[in-house]
């Protein structure tokens, strides 16, 4: 993989747990003003349309439904990230293969080598 490119894909599970028109949004929520890059993943689900429409979001090449913040782009450079989905308690949550404080990590230039994780 280009060290620059980065891959997004749905596991068949998350991809079941999306209703018709819905989009697994990657988001990046910045929490410093002095820091550019100081931010957190989000990830969450919305309508397809609203991804399309709001400014900074870019739809990820392939064929799932993900949009990507354009500030989280530099973060997942080199990286294939998985999106995985699991419905507990009735209620539905999407998870990534990414560490879970990787806008900490992102922020001091800690984040771990980029793996391949085997595709499903």
């Amino acid at each position: 993989m280009d060290q620059y490119a980065f891959d997004v894909s749905l596991t068949s599970e998350a991809r079941g747990l999306l209703r018709p028109g819905e989009a697994v949004v990657l988001d990046w929520h910045r929490l410093a003003v002095c820091c550019a890059g100081a931010g957190e993943l989000g990830l969450y689900t919305m309508p397809e349309s609203g991804a399309r429409e709001r400014k900074g979001l870019v739809r990820i090449r392939g064929g799932d439904p993900v949009y990507a913040a354009r500030a989280i782009f530099p973060h997942l450079a080199g990286r294939r990230v998985v999106i995985d989905g699991r419905r507990w308690l009735g209620v539905r949550r999407f998870t990534t293969n990414l560490p879970g404080d990787f806008g900490l990590r992102a922020a001091f230039g800690r984040l771990p080598a980029p793996e391949d994780p085997p595709r499903s």
